[in-house]
């Protein structure tokens, strides 16, 4: 298993607040249970990845929070870590798979899922993209181009996903339009 695959993102730093070296947080993960003081977290930019420990956690507002990690004194460190991701080990989410509705899954499960449409395969899930209001899947097709298709219950059905299959209904014209 790859470096990165082993690690899964639950938040992104953006920014420091006070002059403690609290951290504003965007969340990325769906268990607030995650960021409970004493856990151990990893920071992760570029190849370096170094493990935290949460002293504190509070929500912002929507998937806004502060941070306290126990290695960070200042506010100067904390800045250090704007744009840097925290991540847990992917055996770590694991342990919250009961946790989980029945028909749902992990995001990094998506990845490597055979794609179809209209009944023929089309590609590979390749990444999941964060986009402004929601999340994009990047599709390989088979001829190596890369098409991206909103990830939203009336285009990408998942209910295959145990079989590693996800079959995409996209609006008519957007692949079309991808192609050219």
């Amino acid at each position: 298993m790859s470096e990165e695959a082993r690690y899964l993102r639950i938040a992104r730093i953006y920014g420091a607040h006070g002059l403690a070296g609290r951290l504003k947080i965007f969340i990325t993960s769906d268990f607030p249970p995650r960021f409970t003081p004493g856990k151990t977290v990893y920071i992760q930019g570029g190849d370096a990845i170094e493990p935290f420990t949460i002293g504190e956690f509070s929500f912002k507002k929507g998937r806004e929070g502060l941070l306290r990690l126990e290695e960070i004194k200042d506010r100067d460190h904390g800045l250090l870590l704007r744009g840097k991701d925290i991540v847990i080990t992917r055996e770590k989410a694991e342990q919250t798979r009961e946790l989980l509705d029945e028909d749902s899954y992990y995001f990094y499960e998506l990845i490597g899922c055979d794609v179809f449409r209209e009944g023929a395969l089309f590609g590979t899930v390749k990444a999941i993209i964060e986009a402004g209001s929601g999340y994009i899947l990047l599709i390989e097709g088979p001829e190596g181009r890369e098409f991206h298709v909103p990830f939203v219950d009336v285009m990408v059905d998942t209910t295959e996903i145990s079989c590693r299959r996800i079959t995409i209904h996209p609006v008519e014209g957007l692949i079309e339009e991808q192609r050219e």
